[in-house]
């Protein structure tokens, strides 16, 4: 039986828009870094000529932290004072633009029928706290979320700490729980669970069935596994 679901954030609750790749193009603005490193650091992160980003890539299922490594190459600047910047950039960033906090679906509807369900509902995310906090409480939905699971609280997805903790908090065995999301991290992540990809994300189907059959358009389709 089904009792908990673990749910990532952008790409499968969240919508990944342009607001991603717009915050690291705002961050790098008054950079010193010419056009030139500037292709490099797109290449390297995930984001394409056209603007897309690619599955799987640093930008669509890493962290701050890993976003930072990469700067700290091109910049001549102690890596902790970037990851702050960092850090405080994409959530001052997501304040002054949340109209990039757009759901794939309807969040309220979903997290009311699982509530009726008595189903545990978890965020995993490879953002931070805070930026994750404030998309929800954005939406209205934080007093839904039992469990935050923040990349900079717990050990960066597919590494299971925070699984773990989440599972010893709600005496919670593997095969109760639902992992819904779009990336590979994401999958070896929920290894264990009952597996869900999304199609709402960066991920394709063709990635996501090498590690699950179980493939859905967004999150709200998931009540059919329960």
């Amino acid at each position: 039986m089904i009792r908990a679901i673990l749910f990532d954030k952008d790409g499968t609750l969240l919508k990944f828009t342009e607001g991603w790749v717009d915050s690291i193009v705002d961050f790098l603005e008054d950079k010193i870094l010419d056009d030139n490193k500037k292709r490099e650091v797109f290449k390297e992160i995930g984001i394409r000529e056209d603007g897309g980003v690619e599955e799987n890539s640093i930008l669509s299922s890493e962290t701050a932290m890993d976003l930072a490594i990469i700067f700290s190459k091109y910049l001549d600047e102690d890596l902790d004072e970037i990851y702050g910047e960092l850090d405080d950039h994409l959530l001052n960033y997501l304040k002054e633009n949340n109209k990039f906090i757009r759901e794939t679906c309807d969040l309220r509807k979903l997290f009311e029928a699982l509530r009726d369900r008595k189903i545990l509902i978890g965020i995993f995310t490879s953002d931070n706290y805070r930026q994750a906090k404030y998309s929800m409480e954005y939406l209205g939905l934080d007093s839904s979320i039992d469990f935050y699971a923040a990349a900079d609280i717990y050990k960066k997805k597919p590494n299971k700490e925070s699984l773990e903790v989440f599972k010893k908090k709600y005496s919670l065995e593997d095969q109760e729980i639902i992992i819904v999301g779009d990336s590979r991290v994401d999958m070896v992540f929920g290894e264990d669970t009952l597996k869900v990809g999304v199609l709402c994300g960066t991920g394709s189907r063709e990635m996501l069935s090498k590690y699950t059959d179980n493939i859905i358009d967004d999150p709200s389709q998931v009540l059919k596994f329960l």
